[in-house]
């Protein structure tokens, strides 16, 4: 009797739910994501967001690479992209040339804000998901 109240103890705490015991995976990036507005500075403090009309869009794939279409270097922009904590790294190439270009990376209130490293001055892009 000791041994099947041992067994029925151990299939209880062995019964969870699978939600419980995977770990989630999320990545707040992947998707498509259009510039919906700025904070550029000219030199001085900027306190508010200047909007865009029909930005640029960014699509973050789940295997790395990522597509813009503000056709920079006279097509759309094909590259790869990596993140590690609030750093976002894009890589892609230019004719014979190979570009990175490294973003302070934030969330906020279902935003994806942008800010280029190293910028003096206040540079923040604001994303809207689209997808």
């Amino acid at each position: 009797m000791k041994q099947l109240t041992y067994l029925f103890i151990l299939l209880l705490i062995g019964c969870g739910k699978d939600e419980d015991t995977l770990p989630l995976i999320t990545n707040e990036l992947l998707g498509i994501w259009q510039l919906e507005a700025t904070k550029i500075s000219p030199g001085d403090i900027v306190e508010n967001w200047t909007a865009v009309t029909n930005g640029p869009m960014f699509e973050f794939k789940a295997n790395g690479s990522y597509t813009h279409n503000e056709k920079a270097c006279g097509g759309i922009v094909n590259g790869i992209y990596s993140t590690s904590d609030s750093l976002l790294t894009m890589r892609y190439h230019c004719k014979n040339d190979a570009i990175e270009t490294n973003f302070n990376m934030s969330f906020s209130e279902g935003k994806l804000i942008l800010s280029n490293v190293g910028c003096i001055e206040e540079c923040s892009y604001k994303y809207r998901k689209m997808e």
